[in-house]
C-alpha cells in the first residue's frame, strides 16, 4: 500500500535536522510522497528547497493566520514568485486561528481572502487552517470565488463541513481523528464523500494512537490514521489508502511532476 502525507512540518524543527531519516522511515511504511507546507516566508523557502532536493517532497508556500502580524510588507509578492516553482503545488497554509491570540481576526481575514485570490489565481489549491473559526471560515468561503481547497487537520462537525464539501472542498484528518474522544470528527470522517477525503500527519504535531504524546510525530504513522478511518467507514485500509493516494495526485496535481 503507498500514502501521502498531504500536510506534514519536515521545513521546521526537529525534523528538519533529520530529513533523510525521516524520509526513509517513512517510505519503510509505504508513504512516498510528501506535501512540506509553509507557515511563513522563511519556512516557505526551506519547503521549496526540501523539495529540490528530495523528489519524495513536494511544497506549499503561504502564511499562517497566526503569522499574518509578522509578515513583511511584500509577503505577497515573495509568495506569488515561490508559487511560479514547478515544486509548489499549493498556497498555504492559510486561514483563521482564533485560538491562539497572536494576529486580530481582522487582519487574518485580510491575509485568508488574499490567499484565496492567489489560489484562483494561479490555478492552484489552497491549504486551509481552522481553529475555533467556524463561522467565520464557512462565511469567508461561500463568499469567496475559489473552489478548489482542502480543510487541513480537520477539528469541526458535520454540519460546518457540509457546506464546504458543497461547495467543492476536500478535508484532511490527521492524528486527532484517532483520539477516543473526537467524535465530531470521526462522524465527519465516516460521512462525508470518499472521494474528498485526504490523509495528513501535521507532524512534528498530533501524533495518533497508539503513539499519542509521542514527539515529534512523523509522516510514518499516516497508516494509523488510515487504519482509523477504514474503521470508521466499514471498508479496508487498502480502500483507503487508494482512494486517498488518488485523491491527492489529483488535488495537487502530482500526475506530471514525477
Amino acid at each position: 500500500m503507498n500514502f501521502i502525507d498531504t500536510h506534514c512540518h519536515l521545513n521546521i524543527d526537529p525534523l528538519l535536522e533529520r530529513t533523510n531519516e525521516v524520509i526513509d522511515a517513512a517510505a519503510e511504511q509505504g508513504i512516498d510522497k510528501m506535501v512540506v507546507v509553509g507557515i511563513d516566508l522563511p519556512t516557505s523557502e526551506i519547503a521549496i528547497r526540501l523539495a529540490e532536493d528530495h523528489p519524495q517532497i513536494y511544497a506549499a508556500a503561504g502564511i499562517h493566520p497566526n503569522d499574518t502580524s509578522k509578515a513583511p510588507e511584500n509577503w505577497e509578492k515573495e509568495i506569488v514568485d515561490m508559487l511560479s516553482h514547478p515544486r509548489v503545488v499549493a498556497v498555504g497554509e492559510t486561514g483563521l486561528d482564533y485560538y491562539w491570540d497572536e494576529s486580530p481576526a481582522e487582519v487574518q481575514k485580510i491575509f485568508f481572502r488574499d490567499h484565496l485570490d492567489l489560489a484562483m489565481a494561479t490555478g492552484k489549491p489552497a491549504i486551509i487552517h481552522n481553529r475555533e473559526a467556524d463561522r467565520d471560515i464557512v462565511q469567508q468561503i461561500l463568499e469567496h470565488g475559489n473552489t478548489s481547497g482542502v480543510f487541513h487537520c480537520w477539528p469541526s462537525p458535520w454540519d460546518i463541513a457540509k457546506p464546504l464539501l458543497d461547495k467543492g472542498y476536500h478535508i484532511s484528518f490527521t492524528g486527532t481523528v484517532t483520539f477516543k474522544k473526537n467524535e465530531a470528527v470521526q462522524d465527519v470522517a465516516a460521512r462525508m464523500p470518499l472521494e474528498r477525503l485526504m490523509l495528513e500527519t501535521d507532524s512534528p504535531f498530533l501524533t495518533p494512537v497508539p503513539h499519542r504524546g509521542k514527539r515529534p510525530n512523523e509522516p510514518k504513522y499516516i497508516p494509523h490514521i488510515a487504519e482509523k478511518i477504514a474503521e470508521l467507514r466499514d471498508i479496508t485500509v487498502e480502500d483507503i489508502a487508494r482512494q486517498t493516494t488518488k485523491n491527492s495526485i489529483t488535488f495537487f496535481g502530482l500526475e506530471n511532476l514525477g
